[in-house]
């Protein structure tokens, strides 16, 4: 053979030295590369930033990270004023791997941290803790034409003013955004007031308007069909799905086929995970790769255990995916003491070296009112479906009035509710329309009044606080502040991660009213209902999945 000759050997006998050497270098240079990664983990592990002390898990895993990240933006606006700089505030959620991405790619690179640090104040904000802020941070950037997604990256003026909003994935992108406003702070301050006061006329021409009334349009429901069959990307949709589960139960058969169609191949679909019997992050999706990006989210859990044991009434082989994700809720995300639900288990993009320093959380542990509020809704629908003889029946029986009695707990000295067991937030409508329903459900279960006080209480605290003079409801009932930045009340018609707050409402007004036989609370939720068709835009039914659920439910009736 050619590679026995001596000419072979010859040409071996003359590189082989060189290419040893070579080979040589190259390891020298990994070893050295792997040392510097190992060495600057171990300068960071000395010296975290502010955010090691904070009580969210999302600025948690952010404390290794080189830019000085302020987590309290009250302190972040009063620094910006004494030393005139913009501020920039990171919304975030630890659920979603593109934040942890661009935590790694460029809150952890020198220069992207240098620049930061040099001339901006920058603060960090956990989303899921302050639910108002983030929504307010979503709205800016999808003004910008950004998707709604995290993280979101805003600037403001030192007087609260926001400057630009955008959603950034990759390091160079960010980086452009942060030496063009710089520079524009530095040499032209004139132009970033004028952008500001461009930016806030838009978020108010679009948010801030009074409420039209119109008659709900059954028609509406077979537009929304058309273009959820037309729609890929909504395959997984959850507020589409609920939307579609409504419908379905009403006998629709194109409804019950898309709807079946799509729980069918959910477990198929990178989202979900054999080894554990979850779906990762659904907002989230996956990279070009195929890979699921977000971590695993209670939520997401929770509203699929309600569509697929609600949906196994007619298609009844759904039911093992049901048994599956209570199995899971029970097993992976249940807590004892006190009795509810873990918000979130990490994102596979969280796997690096920094995962395993001191103070890393590898789990969110805070109970948000949401999200446990959707898990008793979740329970219940999974024991209306398959009865006390399944073997996990007993303990979501047992489970869903303790995780009420948590929820019960988190209300304030007002009569509303905290966003979460962290307590810094409170005020947020979504929450209190979802404790509403979850309370019905548990009094369905139990026949305990005190469910249905609950709910009512909660509902004449929404009527007396949050209602908007021209009709419909706000997401809080007065505006925020923190430093010099306010963010006012706003009445949402569309969806967002949840269906639209005042579709939530008008459904628990809707569903108190059949359990307690309280008439009013039945016309009321139709008015509130021609609010909410006065917000729809039939140009855009999917981003209405919530009003037409509603419809669904009550438009008939």
């Amino acid at each position: 053979m050619s590679w026995l000759t001596p000419e072979y050997h010859a040409v071996v006998e003359r590189y082989a030295p060189r290419l040893t050497a070579l080979s040589g270098v190259c390891m020298l240079i990994v070893l050295m590369a792997w040392l510097g990664i190992l060495l600057r983990s171990l300068e960071r592990a000395q010296h975290p930033n502010a955010l090691k002390d904070a009580s969210e898990a999302y600025l948690r895993s952010g404390q290794y990270q080189l830019v000085n990240w302020q987590p309290s933006l009250q302190k972040a606006f009063e620094q910006a004023q004494r030393r005139d700089r913009l501020v920039l505030v990171e919304v975030g959620a630890y659920w979603s791997g593109r934040c942890q991405r661009l935590g790694r790619e460029a809150f952890s690179d020198s220069g992207v941290a240098d620049l930061i640090n040099r001339e901006f104040i920058a603060a960090k904000v956990d989303a899921e803790s302050m639910p108002k802020l983030a929504r307010y941070a979503r709205q800016l950037a999808a003004l910008q034409g950004y998707p709604a997604r995290y993280p979101v990256l805003v600037w403001f003026t030192p007087d609260g003013k926001p400057v630009r909003a955008v959603a950034p994935d990759t390091r160079a992108e960010l980086m452009r955004h942060l030496e063009e406003l710089s520079h524009l702070f530095r040499n032209r301050p004139e132009q970033v007031a004028q952008l500001a006061t461009q930016l806030e006329q838009a978020w108010n021409a679009r948010w801030v308007r009074a409420a039209r009334f119109a008659i709900p349009e059954p028609s509406a429901i077979e537009a929304f069909l058309q273009a959820a069959e037309l729609s890929p990307e909504s395959s997984y949709n959850l507020s589409v799905l609920e939307a579609l589960l409504s419908i379905a139960e009403r006998g629709d058969a194109r409804a019950q086929r898309i709807l079946r169609a799509r729980l069918q191949s959910l477990p198929n679909s990178p989202l979900w995970c054999l080894r554990t019997q979850a779906v990762h992050a659904v907002e989230e999706g996956v990279d070009p790769e195929g890979k699921p990006i977000g971590g695993k989210r209670l939520i997401d859990q929770a509203r699929l255990l309600s569509l697929y044991s609600r949906a196994a009434r007619f298609e009844p082989e759904l039911g093992e995916i049901a048994h599956a994700l209570a199995n899971t809720l029970r097993t992976r995300y249940y807590r004892e003491r006190p009795a509810g639900f873990i918000a979130t288990l990490a994102s596979p993009k969280l796997q690096s070296v920094l995962t395993h320093l001191p103070g890393i959380p590898q789990r969110d542990l805070a109970l948000y009112t949401d999200a446990n509020a959707y898990a008793v809704i979740a329970l219940a629908d999974y024991l209306e479906t398959f009865g006390l003889l399944d073997p996990q029946a007993y303990w979501a029986r047992q489970t869903a009035p303790r995780v009420l009695q948590t929820l019960v707990a988190m209300r304030t000295r007002y009569g509303d509710l905290f966003h979460s067991s962290l307590r810094a937030a409170r005020d947020w409508l979504p929450d209190m329309a979802l404790t509403v329903r979850a309370a019905v459900r548990v009094y369905y279960l139990t026949r305990d009044p005190n469910a249905l006080q609950l709910a009512r209480s909660l509902l004449e605290y929404i009527w007396q606080e949050h209602a908007d003079p021209t009709g419909g409801f706000y997401d809080i009932a007065r505006s925020e502040q923190w430093g010099t930045l306010r963010v006012a009340p706003v009445r949402v018609g569309s969806d967002d991660s949840l269906p639209g707050d005042n579709a939530l409402l008008a459904l628990a007004m809707w569903e108190y009213a059949n359990a307690s036989g309280e008439g009013h609370w039945r016309e009321r939720a139709r008015q509130l209902a021609q609010a909410v068709a006065g917000d729809y835009d039939p140009s855009q039914p999917l981003a209405h999945a919530g009003y037409i659920q509603l419809l669904a439910r009550i438009g008939g009736k």
